[in-house]
């Protein structure tokens, strides 16, 4: 089996929400998933079970990457829309497109991980090396405070190859000033370096 890093997670107090507030969540993880999909090179298997749950697979590399952008994903979508999820560092072995199929100790970590995340904790990853799970509860909470128009810059900046900044102001009607005013409030650069620190350091994982 190949090592991966599941990601299992919900959409926190989704039972507020309207069928289309949370169908246009999913929407949003689809895309985030087509874009871990090419990070990669490999499929990121997004799949959603019981109404508001979604498993996706990301290579371990870019697992704190892929957390942030994921955060960003579903804030994107209101003020006070979250996810919460667990993730398992492991062997996987998939069956088919999606995870409902899948097995290995990957996915087992990552549901054991969401069911005990803590309550004021929407990142876990309790089995993870060291150097991740001390940047997560750090990551989280930036992510916390993250607004709507924040998180659309760090959906797109927090990418490996990221968009020039005057590019993304002209696809959000901003100016570039606006875009490096977000990009220094969410603390872009920032995790931008952890990023890079973690991927750099392939052997934790």
């Amino acid at each position: 089996m190949e090592t991966w890093a599941i990601f299992t997670g919900d959409i926190v107090k989704s039972s507020a929400m309207s069928r289309a507030e949370l169908d246009a969540i999913f929407a949003r993880l689809d895309d985030a998933s087509e874009a871990l999909t090419a990070w990669q090179g490999q499929p990121a298997r997004m799949t959603r079970f019981r109404g508001d749950g979604w498993q996706m697979a990301v290579a371990p590399t870019f697992t704190f990457r892929a957390a942030l952008v994921l955060r960003a994903t579903v804030r994107r979508c209101g003020k006070t829309a979250d996810t919460r999820f667990g993730i398992g560092i492991g062997p996987a072995h998939f069956a088919g497109g999606d995870l409902s199929r899948a097995d290995g100790a990957a996915l087992v970590s990552s549901g054991h991980a969401l069911d005990n995340t803590p309550r004021a904790r929407r990142m876990h990853a309790p089995d993870a090396p060291l150097a991740l799970r001390t940047a997560l509860p750090l990551a989280d909470r930036i992510a916390g405070g993250w607004t709507r128009r924040q998180a659309d810059v760090a959906y797109y900046m927090l990418a490996p190859e990221p968009p020039v900044q005057a590019e993304l102001a002209r696809q959000f009607d901003l100016t570039q000033q606006s875009v490096q005013g977000h990009v220094e409030a969410a603390g872009i650069d920032e995790l931008r370096e952890v990023c890079e620190v973690l991927e750099a350091r392939k052997t934790a994982f």
